[in-house]
């Protein structure tokens, strides 16, 4: 009965693993359509695996199929993914920052996404001075001039 086990846990596995490598497959195809569509290359696309309520051992899946790029949307959760996740992985802070956690979100990532006040932007650039280090930032602006926004 433990062998049937140990044979079943190996296919769940295996399913697991052409699951995702099909996923990121499927997605890079409809890359390359709509880069030829738009007259682009694919090398100018970065696909971002976004990682949030993704486990670390699914993560490692996506990197074992390709993937080099990840974005978290919690710095909390991140000093922990990043950590269970080795390799030549370049990560994105994708969700919201509170100017406590931008130390952090400059030590663990290596573009922030989600630049919403130039206070933020100002304390982002502050801790990166400080590690000696460029931070890639994209700014979020309110185009529709939205007072919730």
């Amino acid at each position: 009965m433990r062998t049937n086990t140990k044979l079943a846990d190996c296919e769940i596995d295996r399913i697991r693993d052409e699951a995702v490598a099909s996923g990121i497959r499927s997605v890079r195809s409809r890359i390359e359509k709509a880069c030829t569509e738009s007259k682009r290359t694919p090398d100018e696309v970065t696909l971002v695996a976004v990682t949030k309520t993704v486990p670390a051992p699914v993560v490692n899946l996506g990197r074992k199929a390709g993937l080099s790029h990840f974005g978290e949307n919690r710095v909390q959760e991140a000093k922990l993914k990043i950590s269970a996740c080795p390799g030549n992985l370049e990560w994105h802070l994708i969700g919201h920052l509170q100017s406590n956690k931008c130390r952090d979100a400059v030590r663990l990532f290596n573009m922030i996404q989600s630049v919403d006040r130039m206070s933020i932007a100002e304390e982002i650039n502050k801790h990166a001075n400080n590690a000696a280090k460029d931070m890639p930032v994209l700014i979020e602006v309110n185009v529709a001039g939205e007072a919730s926004k």
